[in-house]
């Protein structure tokens, strides 16, 4: 296979930990696994880059937004655009169109360098998608770039809404997450897990940022009527994860008096959640508004089946009766729950059908194999358009030669 040499654009990324942090890292040591040079474009911050088997090029914007993790300026893309010139690159892979170096790297890319880019979605736009002079700017500032993948179905619906009728001629790729599923394992013994940890019982894991759009205040209500209601007493819930909704959980579970049945645990890092997981027998995703659902793939890779709402990409990943159970509302949700309780056989067999589905085709070398491709096609189509103003300013510098703009 022709080794590429790849550039991989983003503000999120080591030290930051996320989904997006973790796709990229992974997705880098596969391609370098297949033998293609990757480098990582990114803001600043502390992290031992040299241990890492691919370069980490780490740029300090003027403006910096750290609680958002963001960095711009146009003295950053300056030096950026020198590394382009320095290291010749074929493809540019941004990652979140609301990534400022994502967008802005992969404008310079197409744009300036001459090199095609392509930007991968991860999330759904969400309310700003309503306000049309947040749409224009969006679309403008995507206009250089080449074509797109999104993580899930419903992120190219949302992605289709963006880009409407004037960059709908972009291709829209499909390709999920990908996962380690030599790390994200099931184990065989489940009850020595939940014994080191502490548990007992039915144990009922959920992975989550606590934001009001994840709903896991809805959890110590369905601990409530799942003890009081069915009588289920021999379950716990545990909750992974931290936000700004974590205050008003917690006043949940007082007020519902369910402080024995519903755990929080906070963030954690991802060889306890992997702990966790091993402990757990059923995973819970409350949520209607999930882009992908790279949490409760982990939990399906885990031998874990998921019980989800039939929203967003998640659904997706789960095969309703099979590997899981799909809901269509909170009603459905707490009976798919009641229904796995009553049937635990079932919990068995769905896990090990979900670990079988995720290695089939969820594996990191299928879906890094899948973007290859795509970097190929997007190599093969590319037709070099350069930013009308930089024309301009090469014509004025008398730079513009029979070589072209891209090769000054």
């Amino acid at each position: 296979m022709e080794s590429l040499k790849i550039a991989i654009a983003s503000d999120w990324f080591f030290p930051s930990i996320g989904g997006i942090e973790h796709h990229i890292h992974d997705l880098a040591l596969n391609l370098v696994d297949m033998g293609h040079d990757v480098h990582v474009i990114t803001r600043c911050g502390d992290f031992p880059d040299k241990t890492l088997p691919y370069n980490v090029h780490r740029f300090k914007g003027r403006i910096a937004f750290d609680s958002l993790h963001v960095s711009v300026g146009l003295d950053l893309f300056k030096r950026v655009n020198e590394l382009y010139k320095k290291e010749h690159f074929d493809i540019t892979h941004g990652h979140s169109i609301y990534s400022p170096i994502a967008v802005g790297v992969s404008n310079l890319s197409s744009g300036i360098r001459g090199v095609p880019s392509i930007i991968t979605n991860h999330s759904f736009l969400g309310k700003s998608i309503l306000n049309p002079t947040y749409i224009f700017l969006l679309r403008a500032s995507l206009r250089k770039v080449n074509g797109f993948i999104a993580v899930s179905n419903a992120v190219q619906k949302d992605l289709e809404k963006i880009l409407g009728v004037s960059l709908g001629n972009r291709p829209i790729y499909v390709v999920p997450n990908g996962i380690d599923t030599n790390f994200w394992k099931p184990v065989e013994d489940k009850e020595e897990w939940k014994s080191r940890i502490g548990l007992d019982g039915v144990v009922i894991t959920t992975t989550s940022r606590l934001t009001k759009r994840k709903r896991i205040d809805l959890i110590p209500k369905l601990a409530k009527i799942l003890t009081r209601e069915y009588r289920m007493t021999d379950i716990k819930f545990v909750i992974i994860g931290d936000g700004p909704e974590r205050k008003k959980i917690e006043e949940h579970i007082k007020s519902y008096h369910v402080q024995d049945k519903v755990l929080m645990v906070g963030k954690q890092p991802r060889e306890k959640v992997r702990e966790y997981l091993w402990a757990s027998d059923i995973y819970l995703s409350p949520t209607i508004y999930e882009a992908f659902g790279i949490a409760a793939l982990e939990a399906l890779s885990c031998g874990v089946p998921v019980i989800a709402n039939n929203h967003g990409g998640i659904s997706e990943i789960v095969k309703h009766g099979f590997t899981g159970l799909i809901s269509q509302d909170d009603k459905e949700l707490l009976e798919n729950i009641v229904y796995l309780l009553n049937n635990v056989e079932l919990i068995e067999e769905m896990g090990k059908n979900a670990r079988k589905i995720v290695k089939e085709k969820f594996t990191w070398e299928k879906i890094t194999k899948e973007i290859v491709e795509i970097y190929k096609k997007t190599i093969g189509t590319f037709e070099k358009d350069p930013f009308i103003l930089y024309i301009l300013h090469q014509m004025l510098k008398g730079g513009i030669t029979n070589a072209g703009v891209f090769n000054l």
